[in-house]
């Protein structure tokens, strides 16, 4: 996110009347208050938006905007906080964000007080470019505490994903999730035309290593799908199947699009394949969950969905993964392919359903993708002809679809 786009958010945030700027606050309006944010590391590439003050609410901001992906991110992450805390990091982090609040003027941070009953305020975590990105806030008090997170939508996607996130927390408040722990729903609304989500904060940890994890990962994931009941259904019966064949034929003419639904032709040939069906988290990720002594937290709920073969969180995970190490995504989606029996063996998954579930997960993928306008955002897996594409087509063109697929992976090389 651009220093702009941080703006812009903020514009959001605290509307007119108000004021907000970035910079050298000028002198301060007759009858208003201010606020005044860091922009770290700079207003060049901001990753976060931290108030200046008080020091414990800066510093718990800092801990609590996502979780290290590593020791060195940690050690970071904690020498940033003690630099908040101490006062000392305001001195050499200069850029600022300057709201100015006339008396009565609209401010979010005072609405999320009001709704969680105490003095509160916010810091911004601001994301990579993608076509799904939003304010996400930390809520916290002048003391240092988090109490929830909250997200803003800013146009018509977003706003559906945070109302999407709303009720699947609500879908899964009485569900039995064995070990996984997921957010509470504090409320779900507008604020001035987007929808407001506020939810409950579980603490942001990192997760633990070894063979431990994967199994209790599995085992968390088997849980979800299990959410809503799990069936044996033929895939062209699965709602999953009918809304991404709608979805497909609905995007807007393209290459891609074309080759999407090239590609669903030839998966329909299986639409009578039995196959076990459940539910998803539908972005399960390292970023989107802690495996912990007795708890596995997993949040972001935006994409949840029922109906859906089982096996897709773990695929995702393992592409999400590899695409978070740096793996370029087209050998990381072919490796998807050929580990996926592999993968989807825990979940008592046939070696030719594995293998098919893979190529659905991914073509689903790819019309969430298109859908969303990825590459259009500057996301670099936006582009399918580059990766998502041709490995699909090499798939199905292995598996006798003949000269149409042939032709496929010929052009998307």
């Amino acid at each position: 996110m651009t220093a702009e786009a941080v703006l812009s958010a903020a514009r959001q945030m605290w509307p007119a009347p108000a004021t907000v700027s970035l910079g050298t606050p000028a002198s301060l309006p007759a009858g208003s208050r201010r606020q005044e944010f860091v922009l770290v590391p700079s207003a060049a590439n901001p990753k976060l938006v931290v108030p200046v003050g008080p020091h414990a609410a800066a510093a718990a901001v800092v801990r609590s905007a996502t979780a290290p992906g590593s020791m060195r991110a940690a050690a970071r992450t904690a020498l940033m906080s003690l630099g908040l805390r101490s006062g000392a990091a305001p001195l050499l982090l200069r850029d600022r964000l300057v709201v100015d609040l006339p008396d009565g003027a609209p401010a979010l941070d005072d609405r999320l007080g009001d709704l969680l009953g105490r003095e509160v305020l916010v810091g911004m975590r601001v994301g990579p470019p993608r076509a799904n990105r939003k304010p996400v806030l930390q809520v916290v008090t002048p003391s240092g505490e988090l109490v929830a997170y909250a997200k803003l939508g800013v146009n018509d996607l977003t706003d559906t994903l945070v109302a999407a996130e709303g009720q699947a927390l609500t879908r899964l408040a009485a569900a039995e999730l064995g070990d996984v722990r997921i957010p509470v729903l504090l409320h779900l609304g507008t604020w001035g035309t987007h929808a407001l989500l506020v939810q409950s904060a579980l603490p942001v940890r990192r997760s633990r290593r070894g063979d431990a994890v994967a199994a209790r990962t599995n085992a968390a994931i088997a849980s979800v799908a299990r959410a809503e009941g799990v069936t044996q259904t033929a895939l062209g019966d699965l709602p999953w199947w009918r809304r991404t064949t709608d979805a497909v034929a609905a995007l807007a003419p393209s290459e891609s699009a074309d080759a999407l639904a090239e590609i669903g032709r030839h998966l329909e040939q299986s639409a009578d394949r039995v196959l076990a069906a459940g539910c998803w988290h539908g972005d399960w990720n390292p970023g989107n969950c802690a495996v912990l002594p007795g708890v596995v937290l997993v949040w972001d709920w935006e994409r949840y969905e029922s109906g859906v073969p089982v096996g897709f969180d773990v695929l995702h995970l393992r592409l999400q993964t590899a695409l978070g190490a740096g793996v370029d995504p087209l050998a990381a989606a072919r490796q998807l392919l050929t580990d996926a029996a592999a993968l989807l063996a825990p979940f008592e998954l046939l070696a030719q359903d594995a293998s098919l579930v893979a190529m659905l997960y991914l073509w689903g993928l790819g019309c969430r993708y298109l859908q969303d306008d990825q590459a259009g955002a500057g996301a670099a897996v936006g582009r399918l002809q580059t990766w998502l594409l041709p490995t699909l087509a090499q798939a199905c063109a292995t598996t006798g679809a003949g000269a149409p697929m042939a032709r496929l992976v010929e052009k998307e090389h």
